[in-house]
């Protein structure tokens, strides 16, 4: 098996061993999916003011970023299409859902249940979350906070980490378009 191919199975494969393990403690901790993690269905008029106003906000971010030196689009190279196919689902999906069944769906609920309450548990979540990003320049670190404000304010709004998960998943797929078209 190629070293690429060990490589990008391990991408898709610890995301998915993250989300058992995530659901795994809830359970554990005695949180409901439903009502503390968030595994609800939205209304649908929140899901679709949150999409739209997630992508006004990258739109904005982009903008302001053109240009910048540290934002430049990282091209992909010319990948086999399994490889393809597995880094699609790995930044694209997975990493998405394990990142908000942990950040705005684990940590959010129970920091909130502490002395910070919820608008301390959406920018501490955000500050984390953006901090586990640090391979990136500074002005992205950034936009990754706000982006995780934004992302907490919807899951705590719609009172569904579905909303959160499909913003996540939609901003992944956009950039992931972006490496594969300059």
């Amino acid at each position: 098996m190629s070293n690429l191919l060990v490589e990008t199975l391990s991408k898709a494969l610890l995301p998915g061993i993250a989300i058992v393990a995530v659901l795994l403690v809830a359970k554990r901790r005695k949180l409901s999916l439903r009502d503390d993690i968030g595994l609800r269905a939205p209304r649908l008029w929140f899901a679709v003011v949150f999409l739209l106003a997630w992508l006004g906000l990258i739109a904005l971010e982009e903008y302001v970023t053109s240009g910048m030196s540290g934002t430049e689009i990282k091209v992909w190279p010319s990948y086999p299409p399994l490889i393809l196919v597995l880094r699609i689902l790995a930044i694209g999906f997975l990493g998405p859902v394990v990142e908000e069944l942990v950040f705005r769906g684990l940590l959010m609920r129970v920091l909130s249940n502490t002395r910070v309450g919820m608008a301390g548990a959406i920018l501490i979540t955000a500050a984390l979350w953006s901090a586990i990003h640090v391979q990136y320049a500074p002005i992205l670190l950034a936009i990754i906070f706000v982006d995780g404000i934004t992302l907490g304010l919807a899951r705590h709004f719609a009172k569904s980490l579905y909303v959160p998960i499909a913003m996540h998943v939609l901003g992944n797929l956009l950039s992931i378009y972006q490496s594969l078209h300059p």
